[in-house]
């Protein structure tokens, strides 16, 4: 590991106000990818005849399948209902051996035939290890965490302005700056209709899972959850959707967890992807809808202390110069990356 040359944001003396977890992966490619693949329909009738569900059967069983896989939907700000997964991989080899097996090209070749009545996207995340950081309660655990190669272990950077940020290795050495200052508009959005369109990360972008579980809430917990903090969190997440030019995030999904029937969990998490990290950390620490959700998460854990039920974990990867490529087949466009920046032409 590096020498620290940028001093941690936690201050002296910092004692968590609850226990919690980071993962930290033991893999001999010291680089870790995660991919999040949905498929986009204006009604479920499309989703059904997308096939999306056979083939997450295949890919559980392909060759090098996903260590960890999740399901989530949404419907998404233009009306689309979306269904999706969450897959994660010990490395680069891994990964590029499942997505050339025979069940995952079969699929892809059969979902990008014209006049389909979907389209799908495919958002593969690659990065070093030191890139990305989690945190989670021990009994909860999601993607990364959840991962047979993580090994989790207690954390003390929680619970202040720039933990996140401190639990990333890397940022002791490096800036994580990104490549693009401002996110702006294409004069003309990547038509995708019947085509498959790729788009290049760039160098920098953060992109954040988080997520909440309110399984385990008993009554009083679970109407403080549903009078307190989901009312702020949805507020968050709106704005973020309605204000990407100003918050400098570029997508962002908020989904319901499903479980392996395909039936909603009490869970849900937020799929965002800033320009860079600054651009995530400045919206956090500084506008009045994510201050909203700090004070009233600080709350609730200064109210219930040992007692609270509510559960939440987030990870953040940031994508360094080998980023995989992004691609979209028949998606609208407000769909991921489409409406910032140019398609790749091979």
């Amino acid at each position: 590991m590096q020498e620290r040359l940028y001093p941690m944001n936690r201050p002296d003396g910092h004692v968590p106000p609850i226990p919690r977890y980071s993962a930290h992966p033991d893999i001999a490619s010291r680089r870790l990818v995660a991919l999040f693949v949905g498929v986009q329909s204006m009604d479920r009738a499309g989703i059904v005849a997308s096939g999306f569900e056979k083939f997450l059967s295949a890919a559980r069983r392909a060759a090098e399948a996903p260590a960890y896989l999740d399901r989530a939907a949404f419907i998404d700000s233009a009306g689309f209902n979306n269904s999706l997964a969450a897959m994660y991989w010990p490395g680069r080899e891994a990964y590029d051996a499942w997505a050339g097996s025979e069940a995952v090209r079969n699929w892809r070749t059969a979902s990008a035939r014209p006049e389909q009545r979907f389209g799908w996207w495919w958002e593969p995340i690659s990065v070093p290890v030191d890139r990305s950081e989690t945190i989670a309660f021990k009994e909860f655990l999601r993607g990364v965490s959840a991962c047979p190669f993580s090994k989790l272990e207690p954390t003390a950077s929680t619970g202040y302005w720039g933990a996140a940020r401190d639990r990333i290795p890397a940022s002791g050495y490096d800036r994580l700056a990104g490549s693009a200052e401002h996110l702006t508009f294409l004069d003309s959005p990547t038509p995708t209709h019947d085509r498959q369109v790729t788009i290049r990360p760039p160098r920098g972008m953060a992109i954040i899972r988080s997520g909440v579980s309110w399984d385990a809430c008993g009554e009083e917990q679970l109407l403080s959850y549903e009078q307190n903090v989901r009312p702020k969190l949805d507020a968050g997440m709106k704005y973020l959707v309605d204000h990407p030019l100003e918050s400098g995030c570029c997508s962002l999904r908020q989904v319901v967890a499903l479980d392996d029937a395909g039936a909603e969990m009490k869970e849900g998490y937020s799929l965002g992807a800033f320009l860079s990290l600054d651009h995530l950390e400045s919206w956090s620490k500084h506008h009045p809808t994510h201050l909203a959700i700090y004070h009233r998460a600080m709350m609730e854990r200064k109210k219930f202390q040992e007692r609270l039920q509510l559960r939440t974990y987030n990870e953040i990867f940031v994508v360094d110069e080998q980023a995989l490529d992004f691609e979209y087949f028949n998606c609208h466009q407000d769909t991921g990356l489409l409406r910032y920046f140019p398609e790749i032409i091979r």
